[in-house]
């Protein structure tokens, strides 16, 4: 569940589209997608390494500590979406309603003409980072072998990774049947990213939240 949801992020299903026109061709978007898996592979067995040397795996701290990370990450999940969208209705009001397209960001208009080093950078940038702490927690908090945590470890990380992979190897390796599906998805993900994102932090707030509780009752 937790890969899933570090994989449905808007922005970086968008960004990894908007890199296949890339002017320095597809190497630019694996760049990106390199740097998004190998951020979420790193950062994730540094947090399973670093809570495996002070707790045992599945002890009773192991599992208060992972319903502490999940409550506190699910209350800011939340927190967040509260404040995106109050953010959306204020913005709404001063529009006079309106219900056009939001105008496409400057950055996303530019990164046409991006760098190797800039897009790896934005990989690491745009990975979905709640939920890879998230997902160390709870591979904390179950009792199981190292074999076994490094197995979960990388289900994660294939699964998190799923969709920036797939749009990048549907538009290099199949350009003339992908273009026009990743050109509609582009421009759906442009009108409706933010209600995406917002249904994601809430889903995902109110489950880690609702998680943690019950790990600490």
């Amino acid at each position: 569940m937790l890969g899933l949801g570090c994989a449905a992020n808007p922005w970086g299903i968008m960004i990894a589209i908007l890199l296949l026109d890339a002017k320095r061709g597809h190497g630019i978007v694996w760049s990106y997608v390199l740097a998004w898996v190998g951020a979420i592979s790193v950062v994730l067995a540094l947090i399973l390494a670093g809570l495996g040397a002070v707790l045992e795996s599945g002890s009773s701290g192991a599992t208060t500590t992972g319903s502490i990370i999940q409550l506190v990450l699910g209350i800011l999940l939340l927190g967040f979406a509260c404040k995106r969208m109050l953010g959306d209705r204020r913005a709404s009001a001063r529009a006079g309603g309106s219900t056009g397209p939001p105008p496409t960001p400057g950055w996303l208009r530019a990164i046409e003409n991006i760098s190797y080093a800039a897009a790896f950078l934005l990989g690491i940038y745009s990975a979905t980072w709640p939920f890879v702490i998230a997902a160390g927690g709870e591979i904390v908090r179950v009792d199981i072998t190292v074999g076994e945590t490094i197995a979960l470890g990388a289900l994660f990380v294939v699964l998190g990774s799923s969709s920036v992979v797939g749009v990048a190897a549907f538009g290099t390796f199949a350009p003339g049947r992908s273009g026009p599906f990743l050109d509609r998805m582009r421009a759906w993900l442009t009108v409706h990213n933010r209600g995406v994102i917002n249904a994601i932090l809430v889903v995902f707030g109110v489950l880690l939240a609702a998680r943690g509780l019950t790990g600490l009752l």
